[in-house]
């Protein structure tokens, strides 16, 4: 039998196509790359092309397919793959993927989050009753019954939840009771629902890295949301580190989020939180997930420390301590509002200098390449539309409704803000009837 190769494996990993990070720590280690992720076109057209020269996935050595909700089949898959490699760690970059990942860790007897966190963080209705302490005061709504409840239900204003949805798909603000009986319609008829107490105030996010169950790592990002203009939650901008938080209010957040994580047993990995604090000060979690943050937040840390926190994710999995490192800089992700039709482009005024990308997982590229030093000028990092052209737009509800972004940063939050109305004033999402 030949000799097994120090190995690292990614479970729902297929993002480390457009997210290179992940392959360079897999590679300063001298691990191989084993990736684990959902059937699906994206999957299979990502899989047929590792064969092409100079495609990241090159370098991935085994890569499989498993539905997330399949935990006998993810732990079937790496129980085999690990008499062929020495598996060193392993990483949950998907959130469906979070208690398949923590299972297979214990199976392996590698680092996790622990199976009690990994349970809790993917269901909403635990996260309301292990973290009650911090949590607003929310009533399970089970789909027998539902109409009668909300019927009788007098505490306004409202969050309705679906237990099961990811990206804040199907979170609405509903004001009164008419209103709620008419938005149950829109949920399937056997969704088990949350009632929650609106949790006023402005809504930040702690990334933190945990080993052992101490804290490596901690960063805040300042959010904005559609609720602005609507009754929905959809994340429309992340800024990174937040420059709304003064320091002993960042602190009283970071002193809540460690008593979080401390009632999870949340042991080794990265965990991604959502609060708001209110007009009396009070910091209340929205949810906390137990992986890396979506969206572009992991560039915008690295934009913001010039530390790629991908390493040192890899890092603590390996047991290792994370170089420590303090933000420099302020980075933020920008998606663009648009009205309802056909998108039919995106365009970029000359004076940006600045080539938009379309996603295409036929066309792997990094969206956010490069970063620059503390002083740099503001720079634009990349625009990316996240459909193809002649893709039907809806009104943004949920997040994969959002049709187009950028990413910037700069030395300063107000040069923060200049570089956004810069880019907000050249860069246009065409859409036709």
């Amino acid at each position: 039998m030949s000799e097994r190769r120090p190995a690292l494996l990614l479970i729902g990993g297929l993002a480390v196509a457009w997210n290179q990070r992940w392959l360079a720590a897999a590679r300063d280690r001298g691990l191989e790359l084993l990736v684990l992720d959902a059937p699906g076109p994206h999957a299979a057209t990502l899989l047929a092309g590792r064969a092409t020269p100079g495609h990241p996935l090159a370098d991935v050595v085994e890569a499989d397919l498993v539905p997330a909700e399949d935990l006998a089949g993810l732990a079937d898959r790496a129980a085999a793959w690990a008499l062929e490699h020495d598996i060193r760690a392993v990483c949950c970059l998907r959130e469906e993927y979070v208690e398949g990942t923590a299972l297979v860790a214990d199976l392996l007897g590698l680092r996790s989050p622990g199976l009690r966190a990994a349970r809790v963080c993917r269901n909403k209705l635990l996260q309301r009753r292990y973290l009650a302490d911090w949590s607003p005061v929310s009533a399970l709504v089970p789909a027998t019954g539902r109409t009668e409840l909300a019927a009788g239900w007098d505490a306004f204003p409202l969050v309705v939840k679906p237990v099961g949805r990811l990206a804040s798909s199907g979170v609405r603000l509903v004001a009164d009771r008419a209103e709620l009986l008419d938005s149950l319609t829109a949920y399937e008829p056997d969704e088990t629902l949350l009632f929650e107490q609106r949790a006023e105030g402005p809504e930040y996010s702690v990334e933190s890295l945990s080993l052992h169950g101490e804290v490596q790592y901690l960063g805040t990002t300042e959010k904005r949301t559609t609720e602005v203009v609507g009754d929905y939650f959809v994340e429309m901008g992340h800024t990174t580190p937040a420059p709304g938080l003064d320091g002993p209010t960042r602190e009283r957040l970071y002193a809540v989020h460690r008593a979080v994580l401390a009632r999870l047993r949340f042991d080794t990995g990265m965990a991604h939180a959502e609060y708001r604090i209110g007009p009396d000060g009070r910091i209340v979690l929205i949810e906390i997930a137990a992986r890396p943050p979506g969206d572009s937040i992991m560039a915008l840390h690295w934009l913001a420390t010039l530390a790629p926190l991908e390493d040192a994710v890899v890092a603590v999995a390996l047991g290792e301590r994370p170089e420590p490192v303090r933000p420099s800089r302020y980075a933020r992700q920008v998606y663009l509002p648009h009205e309802p039709g056909v998108l039919a482009g995106l365009a970029v005024a000359p004076e940006l200098a600045a080539v938009p990308q379309w996603f295409d997982p036929a066309l792997v590229r990094a969206q956010v390449a490069r970063c620059g030093e503390p002083d740099a000028p503001s720079a634009l990092r990349c625009v990316v539309a996240l459909k193809p052209a002649g893709t039907v737009l809806h009104p943004i509800r949920q997040s994969g409704d959002r049709a187009a972004m950028f990413v910037v940063d700069a030395a300063t939050p107000e040069a923060l803000d200049r570089i956004e109305e810069r880019c907000l004033a050249a860069i246009t999402l065409q859409t036709r009837a």
